[in-house]
């Protein structure tokens, strides 16, 4: 009986989760523009086009939009998966006077909103001379205390034994970090990969503060910036770009999963 109520709240929670996602394929992919009801005649359209999807990239730059947000989120997830493994390996592995203190001065700031670091950001990019540059809207998001945590914890449940035969045959510390602590964290590191493209995907606020320039922005803001625009009054193509826009991560969350589910399996423990 336990087990019947669990799986009947996970079920209720998976509708509810994915039903606006459906509700805006069902839209995007109707071809009556009026087909736009909560709970429309038809929820599953009965006359599906693709005529929505064609004008995405026939009215906007959509394919601009998505390859700027690829190349950030690449640039993202390196910075975050190498600043974190560097930051992650001392804390985890070397004494040094101030380490707990550290660590905690790092896991503090997961408790500030992101909003603090906006003009303190803003003024030091500007300073920099970064500001309209997709490098701005990447830097400050390259080193994260989740990322960190994440690392040490990983670089925590290898065995002291490997660490201790590494360096009987002499290995210096980075030796250690990159050939024995990197090859049997893998799971975390996936995770943490995962973790930050999803974030760097999907963000939103600081690019559309640092990025100006239509021609550099990345997919999340430019796609919003242009339906709330001139495309405002047509809700199937809002919702044809919005499918679109989260198809991607969808599909990279698919194969990767495990990875995920594992690597903070791994973290936890």
């Amino acid at each position: 009986m336990a087990m019947t109520g669990q799986y009947a709240g996970l079920i209720g929670f998976g509708i509810f989760t994915t039903f606006p996602f459906i509700w805006a394929l069902s839209v995007a992919l109707s071809a009556d523009p009026s087909n736009t009801w909560l709970f429309p005649r038809s929820f599953w359209p009965t006359d599906i086009s693709l005529m929505w999807f064609k004008r995405v990239f026939d009215d906007m730059p959509f394919m601009t939009y998505m390859k700027n947000s690829t190349w950030m989120t690449l640039q993202t997830i390196v910075g975050v998966v190498v600043l974190s493994i560097l930051a992650g390996y001392p804390l985890a592995r070397l004494r040094f006077p101030g380490r707990n203190f550290i660590f905690v001065a790092i896991l503090a700031t997961m408790m500030m909103p992101t909003e603090v670091a906006i003009i303190p950001n803003f003024i030091t990019l500007k300073h920099m001379g970064l500001l309209d540059t997709q490098l701005g809207a990447v830097i400050p998001n390259l080193s994260t205390a989740f990322g960190i945590f994440l690392m040490k914890q990983a670089f925590e449940a290898v065995p002291q034994d490997l660490v201790d035969a590494a360096r009987v045959d002499g290995a210096t510390e980075m030796q250690i970090l990159w050939r024995v602590m990197v090859p049997v964290s893998g799971p975390s590191i996936a995770s943490l990969a995962i973790f930050s493209l999803v974030n760097a995907w999907n963000d939103y606020l600081w690019p559309s503060i640092v990025i100006s320039s239509k021609e550099k922005l990345p997919l999340a803001v430019g796609v919003f910036n242009d339906l709330t625009g001139p495309f405002a009054t047509s809700y199937s193509m809002v919702m044809a770009a919005i499918v679109m826009t989260v198809i991607p991560v969808l599909i990279f969350f698919a194969f990767t999963q495990r990875y995920f589910i594992g690597g903070l399996d791994g973290a936890v423990k």
